[in-house]
């Protein structure tokens, strides 16, 4: 669910997007693990009430430090640098101006997660954007709300 903010933030509502990737990790002690992952990410916003929807298409890096204080439970937290791939508008043929867009675009992610038994996992993390997504606006960040479903193998 993505959205942006920030001061300079023209009025906007959240849009559903998806994300789709890999990652890997490394465990140490058995409660901390260092990781990190490929993704392809939609994000974006409906400008306004009801106004068109923006969808931007970026890969997100991330690399986390996951504290598990549970055996089926982790909490993790770290940067992620995003490349801006493309943007649009949707039901149009307009397409974004990539070099209007700062790639990368860094974030600090933040989230939780359940390892069930047999290798499913499940997390619920939050991508604040610490940098302009624009090189024109100063204060205008992405904002993502993520639902992951994956399989560790």
């Amino acid at each position: 669910i993505a959205n942006i903010g920030g001061s300079d933030a023209p009025e906007s509502e959240s849009r559903a997007g998806f994300h789709v990737g890999g990652f890997l990790g490394v465990s140490f002690l058995g409660i901390v693990a260092a990781e990190g992952g490929v993704y392809y990410s939609q994000k974006g916003y409906v400008l306004g009430a009801g106004g068109p929807e923006l969808i931007y298409n970026y890969i997100d890096i991330p690399v986390v430090l996951k504290f598990s204080p549970l055996p089926l439970f982790h909490l993790y937290a770290g940067p992620q640098a995003s490349l801006f791939l493309n943007g649009s508008m949707k039901d149009t043929d307009f397409e974004f101006d990539s070099e209007n867009f700062t790639s990368p675009d860094f974030a600090l992610v933040l989230g939780a997660g359940v390892n069930i038994p047999g290798g499913l996992r499940v997390s619920a993390g939050y991508d604040l954007g610490v940098t302009p997504i624009n090189v024109d606006e100063k204060k205008v960040y992405n904002r993502v709300l993520k639902f992951t479903v994956g399989y560790r193998f």
